[in-house]
């Protein structure tokens, strides 16, 4: 009964991370690549989300001492790969949580207007900044209660605008494949299926237990994979006309104006304060820092950004999604290759030589990804 307990607690942090801001970029690529074909691209992308949570949680369990991916890396590789995967982490967390700041204060003022409170669109976003860093300041314990919380009411709204949206698809839509969407779709679907920044932690919820870690990590990958395809899907089918985030609330009938921000905000605020304390604890594990200077750092350099960016929402997961993502991925690849061959380790040969395959892969798409941006 207690382990099944501490599945549903890893399912739960799993799920309340990966379903984030990345699920408001599905419904425009998924229309611009076809129903069909984005489908397809989703699942295939998914499928190696899932094989990289799996390989880490190989890399964690294979070293008792706490660390982040930069920690992982030196432990495995070598000095240089410490360094590389800690800026590499640090840029790919901050580059998230800004599109989360965006987002989430975006969401704040629809709610905040419908109600007749009307404030400058930054105000909204500095409040959800500041009440993210309120409670990541609190330690983990406090953002997995808070998460699991949200998650639950979160995974139950999703569902009730799938149903609400049903009566309005355009079945014909369904069999769109359009191949020439898939490159600039890669970014975002990856943004929005992997959740590589968590595991650490997901492994410590399930008390470093291989079985506990391994289940809840494969089915919090599956089920948020499913719900987030679900939105995209229903969203693009209800309104295949759709190209950016920003016209997502056109799908829905005007008496439910305030669904699409209720879900946005209870996606955006989990992701935000586990991504947070993922950033937190980079500084406090790998770098040695203060806790409360690693705090600073966490929820100061996304403001600056935010400050200093032009908050194009889709560009900025799609960039963190396609290159940071990937070369996280392809870090993790490294950690694991060396790790599943120190000596007594047990593990089959399947996954002794998946790092191969996927980081080439990888390097594929980040190659790829970096010259869709180049050329923009």
């Amino acid at each position: 009964m207690k382990q099944n307990s501490r599945v549903r607690d890893v399912v739960l942090n799993l799920v309340g991370t990966v379903i984030g801001a990345g699920i408001f970029g599905l419904p425009p690529v998924m229309a611009k690549t076809g129903i069909l074909g984005g489908t397809i691209l989703f699942f295939g992308i998914l499928l190696v989300g899932l094989s990289l949570h799996l390989l880490y949680v190989q890399v964690v369990l294979a070293d008792k001492a706490k660390r982040r991916l930069a920690g992982y890396a030196e432990h495995w590789v070598g000095h240089w790969a410490k360094w590389f995967a800690f800026v590499v982490f640090f840029l790919k967390c901050s580059g998230a949580i800004l599109a989360y700041i965006i987002l989430g204060g975006e969401f704040l003022s629809i709610i905040a207007r419908g109600f007749g409170l009307d404030l400058n669109l930054w105000i909204w976003q500095l409040i959800f900044w500041a009440v993210g860093a309120f409670i990541v300041f609190f330690g983990l314990k406090i953002v997995t209660f808070v998460e699991d919380e949200l998650t639950w009411i979160l995974i139950s709204a999703m569902l009730f605008s799938m149903v609400v949206l049903f009566p309005f698809f355009d079945w014909q839509s369904i069999a769109m494949w359009q191949p020439l969407g898939f490159w600039q779709a890669l970014g975002v679907m990856f943004f929005a299926v992997t959740a590589m920044t968590i595991i650490p932690e997901a492994v410590e919820i399930g008390g470093r237990n291989a079985k506990i870690a391994n289940s809840g990590i494969f089915w919090g990958t599956i089920i948020s994979g499913i719900l987030s395809w679900g939105f995209g899907l229903t969203i693009a089918l209800a309104y295949p006309q759709i190209t950016s985030s920003k016209d997502i609330g056109l799908a829905f009938p005007p008496i439910f104006w305030w669904l699409i921000p209720v879900i946005g905000i209870l996606a955006v605020i989990t992701s935000y304060i586990t991504i947070t304390q993922a950033v937190k604890n980079l500084w406090h594990w790998d770098a040695k820092a203060n806790p409360v200077v690693s705090w600073i750092i966490a929820i100061a350099f996304p403001l600056l950004l935010f400050a200093v960016t032009s908050r194009n929402f889709l560009d900025t997961i799609g960039f963190v999604g396609g290159v940071l993502t990937g070369l996280s991925g392809l870090i993790i690849c490294l950690c694991a290759w060396f790790a599943m061959r120190r000596r007594g380790a047990r593990i089959h040969w399947v996954w002794k030589w998946a790092p191969l395959p996927l980081a080439l892969l990888l390097l594929v798409v980040v190659l790829q990804e970096l010259a869709v941006y180049v050329r923009i």
